[in-house]
């Protein structure tokens, strides 16, 4: 056996790999480091699976559908309240045919009622994440119910094949992110389109020079996040498949720490760590440098966005097309625009992974049992008093 790969040999494969588009194929492949099987037979598996998850998944569809609709009360509400803003500066501020008594009191009772929308929305939203966060749970511990007991039953050498690596991940990583596969495949770009076709209808119809230039930010938010989809979120994949193998050599050396100390291993098992990790440090240094220039763009995508709709909207508004309110809506509104679009891209990136990790966990669900009953068998009693053997032979 030759010498340990240093963490920078490791590194410089990462690197290659990453230049090449290699990542996905490797993190999303089996638990022997196998691409990810393809063709006909493939996606017959997953359509099974998939149908067996949405049967799954009935015992949840009231909790869905009560946290869908909070998710569209809380869009409705959030795309109110730059309305408030504009009807305040257009209506009553700048509205000189109010005397100031009758300004005041418009101003109290808008604010008033202003203030109970945001109060509401987020009251709503709060619930609604507390709802959510609690149906995850619920069906996250469900779900790993099963597949733990599923794993005690199933037949040695395929749990010698799943090596303890694999088997944590299916009960951690994979168990969550199948979870959140209706999350992040109907629920949340559902609720995103909704919220990206209210806002865009509304800025519409209150002016569509400042729709089109507050919507000329689309692109570039779907460009960076295709970006970060493409080329930072294989870099993290990765990162936590280096960690879920060093969690599982971390398990095995405790498991038989007597056969590591009676083979004076304890100074390889330590190299063998610390390479692990110093590899998966400098990872995340280079996730850090690319997601630095993301950021900084899309920050100066943002604030050039606002800069345009206040200089483009005070042009309009000298020549009497946008009002003063308008200007300041619609600058609320951009920013409203963002979240959908990320989430939508977000949501159809994060499909793929959250298919495979459904696979392996369904895959292990499906699998038969060591020692399965014979057709017909009663189940034990609960108190057995006497147990008799009749025509039983045993040797040694």
């Amino acid at each position: 056996m030759g010498p340990a790969r240093s963490s920078r040999q490791r590194y410089r494969e990462f690197v290659t790999a990453y230049k090449a588009g290699r990542l996905d194929a490797a993190t999303d492949g089996g638990d022997d480091g196998a691409p990810p099987p393809s063709g006909p037979e493939h996606g017959t598996k997953r359509r099974a699976y998939l149908r067996e998850y949405v049967r799954w998944l009935r015992a949840y569809r009231y909790a869905l559908a009560g946290v869908f609709a909070l998710a569209l009360l809380v869009a409705g509400l959030e795309m109110i309240e730059p309305l408030f803003m504009r009807h305040i500066i257009d209506r009553i501020l700048l509205n000189a045919g109010l005397d100031p008594t009758s300004r005041l009191l418009r101003l109290n009772v808008t604010g008033a009622a202003f203030v109970l929308v945001i109060l509401l929305s987020n009251l709503l939203g709060a619930l609604k994440d507390y709802r959510q966060r609690l149906l995850n749970v619920r069906a996250i511990l469900a779900l790993r119910r099963s597949l733990y007991q599923r794993l005690l039953q199933l037949a040695l050498p395929r749990l010698w094949d799943m090596k303890t690596g694999g088997i944590l991940s299916r009960l951690t990583g994979d168990v969550e992110t199948t979870t959140g596969l209706l999350q992040m495949a109907i629920v949340s770009p559902a609720i995103s389109v909704l919220r990206l076709v209210i806002a865009v209808g509304v800025l519409l119809a209150l002016n569509w020079r400042l729709a089109l230039t507050a919507m000329a930010v689309i692109p570039g938010i779907m460009l960076l996040s295709l970006t970060f989809a493409r080329r930072i979120r294989p870099i993290y994949r990765s990162l936590r498949a280096d960690v879920e193998q060093i969690d599982g050599r971390v398990g095995e050396t405790f498991s038989g720490i007597r056969v590591v100390r009676a083979f004076r291993r304890e100074m390889q098992e330590l190299l063998n760590y610390m390479l692990g990790r110093h590899t998966v440090l400098r990872k995340e240094m280079f996730a850090q440098r690319r997601e630095l220039l993301l950021w900084t763009s899309w920050g100066l995508l943002q604030a050039g966005v606002n800069v345009v709709i206040v200089w483009y909207g005070g042009y309009l508004n000298l020549r009497g097309g946008a009002s003063i309110g308008d200007i300041m809506a619609f600058q609320w509104y951009t920013f409203l625009l963002l979240g959908p679009v990320w989430n939508i891209v977000n949501s159809l990136s994060e499909l793929q992974r959250s298919l495979a990790a459904m696979e392996r966990v369904f895959e292990v669900l499906a699998m038969d049992t060591d020692k399965p009953d014979r057709p017909g068998a009663r189940d034990a009693p609960r108190v057995v008093q006497e147990i008799q053997f009749e025509n039983v032979e045993f040797e040694y």
